[in-house]
């Protein structure tokens, strides 16, 4: 029962973090993935290296875009749409002086090689401890120059958003409701961690369908452990609670599951036993009927 209340308060933790300061993301936990899968996973993050964000005609796109669905979202006037569109011309006039000064130009240029680099570097993996270290060591400094470059582009995008929101009348507001982020796809993959954590773990603790539940609750626990794996050689997990080789509790938690999967105790107490035990009651009954005619 410990791994079912672990993944249903997980879920729920992670669900009732929503809309408060500090929401659960998947964002932070793919992007510093490791071990032999990590590319897939950081993959799994858009424009994960910023890249896109960096250029300066797409940005701009991506703020038309935005423009857009905000003011499909308030129903905007022509008024308020030519009123935005003033707004996002002052900000596009700073990102464009920012793009050009050539202190700029030059850290997105260091930034460019450094990440090319470190993708060669992990592209095949050292041997030697030192080589490992200074390769985590360029993880670290090309993380830190990708945040320093992103964050005036963040608050301009902040700014451009709450501006915009400013225009909307009370009565836009109350029909359309609050503007909530543009659609991610890493909403998808938090909506699948928060709510199938959930449902497994209630699942489990009801005994209901209990080795599907197990199942689910052990191919997230795999997913956990493999995406950033205490292998030797690799970076530990930063929010590890311990120092772990090859084996750490989301591996032991997941073959217990496997364990619970594979056995009958579903039909032994909860919800399985009414909805399926009569299956093993009906199959005794039979038996009993059979072994009562053959001794008459």
């Amino acid at each position: 029962m410990r791994q079912s209340r672990h993944l249903y308060y997980e879920g729920r933790t992670k669900i009732e973090s929503q809309g408060t300061s500090d929401p659960f993301s998947s964002e932070g936990y793919l992007r510093n993935a490791t071990g032999p899968f990590a590319q897939t996973f950081r993959n799994l993050v858009p424009d994960v290296d910023s890249l896109d964000t960096l250029d300066p005609a797409f940005l701009e796109q991506t703020w038309d875009d935005e423009l857009r669905r905000v003011a499909a979202h308030f129903q905007f006037t022509e008024r308020q749409q030519a009123d935005a569109q003033t707004v996002l011309d002052e900000v596009k006039a700073q990102a464009e002086a920012w793009f050009a000064d050539p202190e700029t130009a030059a850290e997105i240029t260091d930034y460019k090689e450094s990440l090319t680099a470190l993708r060669e570097g992990e592209r095949t993996p050292p041997a030697l401890a030192f080589e490992r270290e200074r390769l985590q060591e360029a993880r670290i400094e090309v993380e830190a120059a990708r945040r320093k470059l992103v964050a005036p582009i963040e608050q301009w995008t902040a700014e451009l958003r709450a501006r915009w929101a400013a225009l909307a009348e009370p009565d836009q507001i109350e029909t359309a409701g609050a503007l909530g982020p543009p659609p991610s796809p890493l909403d998808r993959i938090d909506a699948i961690t928060m709510y199938g954590l959930t449902l497994c773990g209630l699942a489990l603790m009801a005994g209901f369908l209990t080795p599907l539940a197990a199942l689910g609750g052990a191919g997230f626990l795999f997913l956990f452990y493999i995406s950033n794996p205490p292998f030797p050689g690799l970076p530990p997990n930063p929010k590890a609670e311990g120092t772990y080789l090859f084996v750490n509790k989301n591996l032991i938690e997941m073959l217990a599951l496997l364990v619970l999967a594979t056995t009958p105790n579903g039909l032994w107490f909860g919800v399985d036993r009414l909805f399926f035990g009569w299956i093993g009651r009906r199959a005794a009954n039979r038996a009993e009927l059979a072994e009562a005619r053959t001794s008459a």
